[in-house]
C-alpha cells in the first residue's frame, strides 16, 4: 500500500490555499499527537524560531481526511512525515512572510467571520466556544490564524509579479550554429563565430554551414535545426535573441555557458496548450507556478531546520534511509517517555527494515505491555512472527487481537483473511460468524433509526 501512498501524494500536498481558514478547523480537538499539546519548546525550528506544534497537528489531521480510515503502522509513520515535511515548508514561508508582510486585526475578524460563516456556526461566539472546548485558547487561534493570513499574502505576492508577455503566447522553431569556448580561447571562438554570421547573412545556406560548424551533435545532423519551442525552455541569453528575431531573420552571436550561438528563426505560430480553452491563462497559471516554485526552493535551500523532538527526527532520518541515527532517536524518545508504546513499536518497524528481527519482535512486546487493548500492536507482532515462519506464535497474537477487536467489523474481516492466509480454517470460521454477528446488529440500528424518522415525521 506504500506505493498507492507515494502515488497519492502529490494530489494532497497541502499548499497555502487548502491551509488558509478551513485546516485551522480541522485541527481543531485533534488528539492524534498528544505528546505535543500544549507543548512550548522542543519540537522545530526554522532559521532559530520555533514551530508551534499546532501546526503540525493540524496538517496531519488535514492530510490524513485524504487516506483510509485504518492504515499500517508503516504508513502511518509515511503520512506522519509528509505532514512534517509540510509543516517545516510551511515554516520556511511563514519566516520570509514575517519580514515582507503585516495583518490588521480587521483583517483576523474578516478570517474569523469566514471560517464562521464556513463551519456553519450561528455566530462567532459559538466558534469561539468550540475552539477553547477544544483545549485552544483564542488568542492562540487568532495568532495561528495570522499566520496562515501571512504566508497566504507572501505567496499571493509572488504568484501575482508573474506576468504574461507577447513571447510567452508564441512558439518559435529555430536553427543554431554552436561554437564552443575551449578553456583560453574565447577570442578565437567570437571570431570564428562573427565569421558564420557573416557568411550566413550573406546568403550562405544556414543548413550547411550548421552542418560543417556546429559542434551541437543533437542539432548539427539536422542542420541546427531545434524544432519549435517556447519561452521558459532555452537558457535566458538565447531565448531573448530567438523571440527578438522576426522569421528569417538571423541574429549576430549571443553568447551563453554553452559557447557561442548563430540564431536564425524559420517559423512563429500561436502557443496552443493542450486542453486550455483560453491559453493566456493557462499559461499565466503555469508562470505563476513557476515563480512560486523559484521563491519557495530559494528559501528552503537556505532555511536552517532543526528537529528536536527525538520522536520525529527519528521519523525524518528513516525516511532519508539514515536508519542507525534513526534508531538511537527512538531510544532518545523512549528514555524521555517510557511509557509511549507507539515508540517501541516504531523502533520495532526500524529493526524490521534492517531484518533484525529478533530485535525487532522484543520491542513490539514491549509495546503491548504498555498497551495491551491496542489491536494494532498484536497485528504487528503477528505479522512478525508470520515472516520468520513461526505459525503457532503469529496465530496466537491474532487470536488476542480477535478477543480485543469487539464491534470493529473491519478488523474481523482482516483477520478472518489472515487465518485464511495461515490455514486455519476453524478460525477463520469464527472471525465470518463476528461479521455475520456484527453486520446483523447493524441491519438492526439501521432500522432503528428508520423507525423514528416515520415517528417523527
Amino acid at each position: 500500500m506504500l506505493s498507492w501512498l507515494r502515488k497519492k501524494t502529490k494530489a494532497i500536498m497541502i499548499t497555502v490555499a487548502v491551509l488558509f481558514f478551513v485546516s485551522m478547523f480541522y485541527g481543531l480537538g485533534y488528539r492524534g499527537i498528544s505528546e505535543f499539546k500544549g507543548e512550548k519548546s522542543g519540537f522545530i525550528k526554522v532559521n532559530g524560531r520555533e514551530v508551534n506544534p499546532r501546526l503540525f497537528t493540524n496538517i496531519l489531521q488535514k492530510i490524513r481526511e485524504n487516506f483510509p480510515a485504518r492504515v499500517k503502522p508503516s504508513e502511518a509513520l509515511f503520512i506522519q512525515n509528509l505532514a512534517l515535511s509540510q509543516t517545516i515548508d510551511f515554516a520556511v514561508m511563514l519566516d520570509q512572510a514575517r519580514k515582507t508582510e503585516s495583518v490588521s486585526g480587521s483583517e483576523i475578524n474578516g478570517a474569523i467571520d469566514e471560517i464562521t460563516k464556513a463551519q456553519k456556526f450561528p455566530s462567532v461566539k459559538e466558534l469561539r466556544q468550540a475552539v477553547e472546548k477544544s483545549g485552544i485558547t483564542w488568542n492562540d487561534f487568532k495568532a495561528l490564524l495570522r499566520d496562515e493570513i501571512l504566508v497566504q499574502k507572501a505567496v499571493r505576492k509572488v504568484r501575482d509579479s508573474a506576468s504574461v508577455s507577447s513571447s510567452d503566447l508564441r512558439e518559435v522553431r529555430a536553427r543554431h550554429i554552436l561554437i564552443r569556448i575551449k578553456p583560453g580561447k574565447e577570442e578565437e571562438a567570437k571570431k570564428l563565430a562573427d565569421k558564420i554570421y557573416e557568411k550566413a547573412k550573406g546568403g550562405a545556406d544556414f543548413k550547411k554551414l550548421a552542418a560543417q560548424y556546429s559542434e551541437d551533435p543533437g542539432s548539427k545532423k539536422n542542420g541546427g535545426d531545434l524544432g519549435f519551442f517556447t519561452t521558459g525552455k532555452m537558457v535566458k541569453e538565447f531565448e531573448n535573441t530567438a523571440f527578438s528575431l522576426k522569421v528569417s531573420e538571423i541574429g549576430a552571436p549571443v553568447k551563453t555557458d554553452f559557447g557561442y550561438h548563430i540564431i536564425k528563426v524559420e517559423d512563429i505560430r500561436v502557443r496552443k496548450i493542450s486542453g486550455a480553452s483560453d491559453p493566456e491563462a493557462a499559461i499565466r497559471k503555469e508562470k505563476q507556478e513557476s515563480a512560486y516554485n523559484e521563491w519557495f526552493y530559494g528559501l528552503k535551500q537556505k532555511a536552517k531546520v532543526e528537529i528536536m523532538d527525538p520522536a520525529l527526527k527519528a521519523m525524518d532520518l528513516r525516511f532519508r534511509g539514515r536508519i542507525g541515527d534513526a534508531v538511537l532517536e527512538y531510544q532518545k524518545a523512549i528514555s524521555k517517555n517510557p511509557r509511549n508504546a507507539f515508540y517501541r513499536l516504531f523502533l520495532g518497524l526500524l529493526y524490521e527494515d534492517s531484518n533484525k528481527m529478533e530485535l525487532a519482535i522484543a520491542e513490539y512486546k514491549e509495546a503491548i505491555k504498555l498497551d495491551s487493548s491496542n489491536t494494532v500492536l498484536y497485528i504487528t507482532l503477528g505479522d512478525a512472527y508470520k515472516k520468520i515462519g513461526n505459525k503457532a506464535l503469529a496465530i496466537e497474537q491474532f487470536k488476542q487481537a480477535s478477543l480485543i477487536a469487539g464491534d470493529d467489523k473491519k478488523m474481523h474481516e482482516e483477520l478472518s483473511r489472515t487465518f485464511k492466509s495461515l490455514g486455519a480454517s476453524a478460525l477463520v470460521l469464527s472471525e465470518l460468524k463476528e461479521v455475520s454477528r456484527l453486520e446483523k446488529k447493524e441491519a438492526f440500528e439501521k432500522s432503528l433509526i428508520e423507525k423514528n424518522k416515520v415517528k417523527t415525521e
